[in-house]
């Protein structure tokens, strides 16, 4: 459910009350540490007879910016009692424009996948040929400063649910979305949801007589989510139209028959979300020479006979995976005689989070690459090593790409605000029933390691996450309510202390004056003249409540003074009331009476 926040919108979490959820506002090329956030990896081999081979792995990660700060003041300015928060994504697309303005690769102007690595980051790698990858290094050489990009994030929402039914025949549908479609089976959104909105009969959807009593956009879009969910995928815009959202049906699943829909039901349905992209970040600043010695990396694979391949394995994984010793993709390739008669195995390490590896298989000549994989994880349980499989799976390209998913486990991202880490360390635990038995992970974030992901068996139960701040300064300590295991992003607002806040105050006129005014402000504010309030309190109306947004845990108290002149108050704690007495006043403050 939508709600305006400023000039942005939130979206309700589900069954969390007073908790909305921010998408992203602009997905920023983001390196972690030293590494720069763009990377091209060239390699070539020799093969013998088969040739020079040479290709590149182009790499770049993004931080998505949330904007929760400037959306949390709208809030609290706005009197609407909301809990912001970030609405984590599944990944999506990216399209690059001015590509051939550049000369890039033709190949870079179409949608290229982004993968999820944690709640904030994304990540991009596409594979160039040797034609494309010197297309790319002479971009680079001459500057890539136009190389702008709009990214499509996929995420997950629960469809609009109504007191409603609705009958409909499949194949009755996908001809009304020919007819719409111009002989098509794609639509765009926006379209197909005004056509729902203005006649959903004209569709093929039979709709009860009550559903005139209902809104029809409400309506529009419970069955717009519905179509998706069985029918349909949301891919962005080609390149030559607005940016937008296409709707993708599929004619092989719309058969003729009878359905009938409850939409009270709830349903989980994908959304697109439409964001800028920088896809340069801080490699904007360089100059083209440093551009180009800062993005390519060569590797010069060692020259093998006829018969030898090498698979590129890039893990998409967050760099930190709490519970994780190691984790390892294990190649295999089976005997295929009479020209190989012996199994072939490999296995490679996956380290860092995105940093490429290759791993050499000895096949017999003209041989087809065809291989099974598998990811394996290496888990401390109780103190004791325990090794978990994901999925086998099959493959016959040189480039493999190694998700979460492929794992078997859940990981569980937590990010931290940068600006907060800056101001505590946080103590994050998960904790879960494992077969009848307590099991729990701990992992700290801090200035030097901001965020980690939870490896989470798939047997845990009841998994539960908490978390503890401490203030760098004093030893302060701020904790958060425990939540569910999902995606995790933790700034001030997630303690206890910030947020906003509501204080009584009362002044007891124990002399003879008519009234008293005093000037109030949050403990971090004094020195912001905008964000002090006046009180003023009468003898018919003695009591007051004052409200203030604290943007910190550790400072959440609030100072007072009777007037500009007099000095202000030690710093209280907003669970302690103002308790005044109108005898307390300065004399200085006897103008008051008037």
């Amino acid at each position: 459910m939508p709600m305006q926040v400023g000039e942005r919108i939130a979206f309700a979490a589900y069954e969390r009350p007073g908790a909305f959820q921010l998408p992203p506002v602009l997905l920023a090329a983001h390196g972690a540490g030293s590494e720069p956030p763009m990377r091209l990896d060239i390699f070539q081999q020799d093969r013998g007879n088969a040739g020079l081979e040479r290709f590149s792995i182009l790499s770049i990660a993004f931080a998505a910016e949330f904007g929760l700060d400037e959306a949390r003041r709208a809030v609290f300015d706005a009197g609407q009692n909301l809990a912001l928060s970030a609405l984590p994504n599944e990944g999506g697309w990216l399209r690059l424009s001015a590509v051939e303005a550049l000369d890039l690769p033709p190949s870079l102007g179409e949608l290229l996948p982004l993968d999820s690595a944690s709640l904030g980051s994304t990540g991009l790698a596409v594979r160039l040929d040797s034609a494309a990858t010197d297309l790319f290094v002479a971009a680079l050489q001459r500057g890539l400063l136009a190389v702008g990009g709009q990214a499509w994030l996929r995420v997950r929402g629960v469809a609009d649910r109504l007191p409603l039914t609705v009958n409909f025949d499949p194949a009755a549908l996908l001809a009304a979305v020919r007819t719409l479609g111009g002989g098509t089976t794609t639509l765009d959104l926006a379209l197909l949801r005004q056509r729902l909105i203005e006649a959903p009969q004209s569709m093929g959807l039979g709709l009860a007589a009550s559903s005139g009593d209902l809104l029809k956009e409400p309506l529009a879009d419970a069955l717009i989510d519905r179509l998706v969910v069985r029918y349909a995928n949301l891919l962005p815009s080609p390149a030559d139209a607005a940016t937008g959202v296409r709707v993708v049906f599929d004619a092989a699943a719309m058969a003729t028959g009878s359905v009938r829909w409850n939409l009270s039901e709830p349903v989980l349905a994908p959304r697109l979300f439409a964001v800028e992209a920088d896809p340069l970040g801080p490699l904007r600043t360089l100059p083209a020479a440093s551009l180009h010695d800062t993005v390519v990396r060569r590797h010069d694979v060692r020259s093998l006979s006829s018969g030898w391949r090498a698979i590129t394995v890039r893990p998409n994984l967050p760099e930190r995976r709490i519970g994780i010793v190691q984790a390892q993709v294990d190649v295999q390739v089976p005997a295929k005689p009479p020209a190989r008669m012996f199994t072939i195995k490999a296995s490679a390490r996956l380290a860092a989070a995105d940093r490429p590896t290759t791993l050499d298989l000895r096949l017999s000549p003209k041989e087809e690459l065809n291989y099974a994989w598998q990811a394996t994880a290496l888990l401390l349980s109780d103190g004791r090593a325990e090794t978990i499989k994901g999925p086998l799976r099959t493959s016959s390209r040189e480039h493999l790409l190694v998700a979460p998913d492929d794992f078997g486990l859940r990981f569980v991202p937590v990010e931290a605000e940068p600006v907060f880490v800056e101001q505590a360390d946080i103590e994050v635990e998960c904790k879960g029933l494992r077969k009848g038995k307590p099991w729990s992970a701990r992992a700290n974030l801090d200035r030097g390691s901001a965020s980690f992901a939870f490896a989470i068996p798939a047997d845990v139960e009841q998994a539960t996450i908490r978390a503890n701040a401490r203030a760098r300064s004093d030893g302060t300590q701020r904790a958060m309510a425990p939540v569910d295991a999902e995606a995790l992003r933790l700034d001030a607002f997630s303690f206890e202390g910030s947020g906003s806040r509501e204080l009584a105050l009362h002044c007891e006129f124990d002399d003879d004056a008519p009234q008293r005014v005093i000037e109030i402000v949050p403990e971090d504010a004094v020195d912001q003249p905008a964000r002090r309030r006046q009180v003023r309190f009468t003898r018919s109306a003695p009591q007051a409540q004052w409200t203030w947004l604290s943007l910190s845990p550790f400072r959440s108290g609030y100072r007072w003074r009777w007037s500009a002149q007099s000095p202000w108050s030690e710093v209280l704690q907003p669970d302690t009331p103002l308790q005044l007495h109108s005898s307390d006043a300065p004399r200085t403050t006897i103008g008051e009476r008037t």
